[in-house]
């Protein structure tokens, strides 16, 4: 006797649904290289920020759709730009107070102090909305400048937001021994969970 192939698609199981993609948002979101990694793992971006405008326009043409906020992140707030939560936030927060080329001022500098605008906008979600991931990324010598204190900082900040995070969730490495770029670059990349 033979079976048609409707009759063999009633005794499948019930197909469901695929699964919400994962979303991200992207502070110091730059010209889109930290978003094109995520979007190219399945990460659906959602908004992004950044307060250089070439930078900006650069992001709109690679990512159509997304939301951009061109504006400087300390004036940056969840309620007020109705920042949706995600599933990943994402941030390349200034590097330069915290590289060895630098003047290696760290906390000091401006652009080092900038660290603390991610904990204060994931302390402005709701606690349901908050990102359970960060994944952030600056130079390698932030693990060990001012013998370690810089480090220490970002550590005790990210525990004190709720977040799980220590040395051992940090990955220094070259840009151009893990992807095609020919970049000569060292970047650390911290996962907090």
């Amino acid at each position: 006797m033979s079976v048609s192939i409707r009759d063999q698609s009633a005794s499948l199981p019930e197909s469901h649904a695929p699964a919400p993609k994962p979303t991200a948002g992207c502070l110091f979101c730059g010209m889109g290289g930290f978003a094109s990694g995520f979007a190219q793992a399945g990460f659906g971006i959602s908004w992004a920020t950044d307060n250089d405008a070439y930078a900006c326009a650069s992001f709109r043409h690679r990512f159509p759709g997304v939301r951009v906020l061109e504006m400087d992140v300390q004036d940056l707030h969840v309620d007020a730009e109705q920042l949706s939560g995600v599933d990943a936030l994402v941030a390349g927060f200034p590097c330069q107070s915290f590289s060895q080329a630098g003047n290696r001022l760290g906390f000091d500098d401006p652009r080092g102090k900038l660290f603390f605008e991610i904990i204060r906008l994931i302390e402005e979600f709701d606690p349901e909305d908050r990102p359970p991931l960060l994944i952030l990324e600056n130079v390698p010598h932030l693990l060990m400048g001012a013998k370690g204190s810089w480090f220490d900082r970002i550590q005790r900040s990210l525990r004190d937001s709720g977040y799980w995070f220590r040395q051992n969730s940090c990955w220094a490495t070259n840009v151009k021994m893990v992807t095609d770029l020919p970049q000569d670059r060292d970047r650390l990349f911290l996962v907090a969970a």
